[in-house]
């Protein structure tokens, strides 16, 4: 079961999903919201049998990922203080005292790299 759980939260995804679909069924809804919601619940299932073909035929687990270039491990720091400098202007300019020491480690992170070490 270990090895398949990917395809097991894919699917369970899906079932809960379809569970909403059940509850809109409830309420009354229009068959056109049943139409486009169901083909969701659908297209989740079938990508739930997609993850468990594909970890049916790759290996167990990755062990290791390895960073492909020195500072590709400040670009998601990087987005999400450039997301909280962006929502500062919406929402006010006390997120920039959290987007700016985001920001400074984002640089810090790409100068120095992050490279696993070699065996």
């Amino acid at each position: 079961m270990k090895r398949h759980l990917p395809a097991v939260v894919v699917a369970g995804w899906g079932a809960f999903n379809g569970v909403l679909l059940a509850v809109l069924g409830i309420y009354g809804e229009s068959s056109l919201v049943f139409w486009l919601y169901g083909g969701v619940v659908a297209l989740l299932e079938l990508a739930a049998l997609a993850v468990l073909a594909s970890s049916r035929r790759g290996p167990d687990q990755h062990v290791r990922y390895r960073v492909p270039d020195r500072g590709a491990a400040a670009a998601p720091v990087t987005a999400f203080g450039c997301l909280l400098v962006a929502l500062a202007f919406v929402y006010g300019m006390w997120l920039l005292a959290l987007a700016v020491p985001l920001l400074a480690v984002a640089i810090a992170l790409a100068a120095h790299g992050t490279t696993a070490s070699e065996e």
